[in-house]
């Protein structure tokens, strides 16, 4: 039988990652990261996107360059813009779970308007 009479209070570890704020209520809630935190993970990460998008844009001239050589028509090359495209989308949804929210939107409004931009290549 133990000899422990009081009950036992369970408490969340504190990491400096992981902001928790007591709502009146009792409950813990995930609260987002400040603005400034948002900008500078942002900015972090425009050489991976210029390096990404670099790649995208690269592949679709090599591709209408190819196309205008060989006198054929041209078309976007859907399998490179996809694999950008999901790979900045994969960077957005990891801002999203570490609570980067406003660098997530930049990151996902980044993403659209490159993708427009090179689809509007194919007429």
């Amino acid at each position: 039988m133990s000899t422990r009479t009081h009950p036992r209070v369970v408490r969340a570890a504190h990491h400096a990652d992981m902001d928790m704020d007591l709502r009146t209520d009792g409950i813990r809630e995930r609260v987002p990261r400040s603005g400034a935190a948002n900008l500078l993970v942002f900015l972090a990460l425009l050489p991976l996107n210029a390096l990404v998008g670099g790649y995208a844009w690269l592949a679709i001239g090599m591709s209408a360059w190819a196309a205008a050589h060989n006198g054929e028509e041209f078309t976007v090359a859907v399998t490179e813009l996809a694999g950008y495209g999901g790979v900045l989308a994969a960077v957005g949804l990891a801002l999203c779970r570490g609570r980067y929210w406003g660098a997530a939107v930049a990151q996902f409004a980044l993403t659209a308007a490159l993708t427009a931009w090179l689809l509007s290549f194919s007429g």
